[in-house]
C-alpha cells in the first residue's frame, strides 16, 4: 500500500497506543484508551480506517475501562507490519517506519506526530513560581507543555528528527524510574505558547480530551486542571461558568 497521509496517521496512533498479535493463523490489531476518548475512536479512528482500508471497525467498551478497537483484518495487520511495527512487544523498539522518515514529507510527518499525541501524548498547563512572576502566572496554570513520553529510545529520536524538521523546538528529558525493574524513559518535551501554537497549526489534534484544553486555555488564558472533558466542554459552552471550577 502506498504512503498516505492517513496512514502515516494510523502508524502514530499504532506507535502510541496499538498492538499487533498473530495467532496461528489470525491476526489482530488492538488500539485501546480511556472511556473520555469515546468520541475520538467513534468518529476520527472509525472514519480514518474506513478511509484507508475500506473497513468498518466497530469501537466499544472493553475490560477495566479501556474504550477502543479491535481489528481482525490480515490486510490491515500486514500492512502495519511491513511498515516495519512487530507482532507482540514493541514499547521498547517501535520506530518511526522508515518510509515516513525518507519521505521528508511535512504532511506526513505531521499526520504521524498527530496520530502518536492524539493516543499516547499529553497537553499540561502550570503555573509559574517566583515573585518575579505577575499574580496572574502564579495563580493559574497557564503555560503549556506537551509531552510525548516513551521507552523506545529510537522513537524518541525519531519524533525529534520530525519536529526539528518542522521547526518545533524542543528538547529531550530522559531518566530511570525510582523502580530499577521499569524501562528508562524518554521524554520529548515542548514547551511555551509559541511552540503550542505552531503545533496546532501544523500538526493539530483530533482528540476532543486534549483539544479541549487548548480551547479552554485559548478562551481564558489558563486551564485548570483535573477537570473532565464534560466540565471542559460546558466550559466552552457556557453551560459552567470558569468560577465554578477554580478550585480545581
Amino acid at each position: 500500500m502506498d504512503l498516505s497521509p492517513g496512514l502515516a496517521e494510523i502508524c502514530g496512533i499504532h506507535a502510541g497506543d496499538g498492538h499487533l498479535r498473530k495467532r496461528g493463523n489470525k491476526t489482530e490489531l488492538e488500539i485501546g484508551g480511556s472511556i473520555e476518548e469515546k468520541d475520538y475512536y467513534n468518529n476520527h479512528i472509525v472514519s480514518l480506517f474506513e478511509k484507508v482500508f475500506q473497513i468498518n471497525v466497530n469501537p466499544r467498551l472493553y475490560s477495566k475501562g479501556t474504550y477502543g478497537v479491535i481489528i481482525m483484518n490480515r490486510d490491515v495487520a500486514n500492512v502495519l507490519n511491513s511498515m516495519g511495527f512487530p507482532y507482540g512487544k514493541k514499547s521498547q523498539i517501535v520506530t518511526v517506519p522508515i518510509s515516513i522518515l525518507d519521505s521528508k514529507n511535512k504532511i506526513f510527518f505531521s499526520k504521524f506526530l498527530r496520530g502518536l499525541f492524539d493516543t499516547d501524548g499529553h497537553l499540561g498547563f502550570r503555573k509559574f513560581y517566583g515573585k518575579g512572576y505577575s499574580k496572574f502566572k502564579r495563580n493559574f496554570h497557564n503555560y503549556p507543555t506537551i509531552r510525548l513520553t516513551t521507552v523506545s529510545k529510537e522513537l524518541a529520536k525519531d519524533v525529534i528528527t520530525m519536529l526539528n524538521f518542522l521547526e518545533i523546538r524542543n528538547f529531550l528529558y530522559s531518566y530511570q524510574p525510582k523502580n530499577p525493574r521499569d524501562s528508562y524513559v524518554y521524554c520529548v518535551i515542548i514547551n511555551g505558547v509559541e511552540e503550542l501554537e505552531k503545533w496546532m497549526k501544523i500538526i493539530g489534534s483530533k482528540n476532543s480530551v486534549k483539544l479541549s484544553r487548548y480551547l479552554v486555555w485559548k478562551k481564558f488564558g489558563f486551564c485548570p486542571t483535573k477537570l473532565t472533558l464534560v466540565q471542559r466542554e460546558d466550559l466552552l459552552n457556557e453551560k459552567l461558568h470558569i468560577n465554578d471550577v477554580m478550585s480545581s
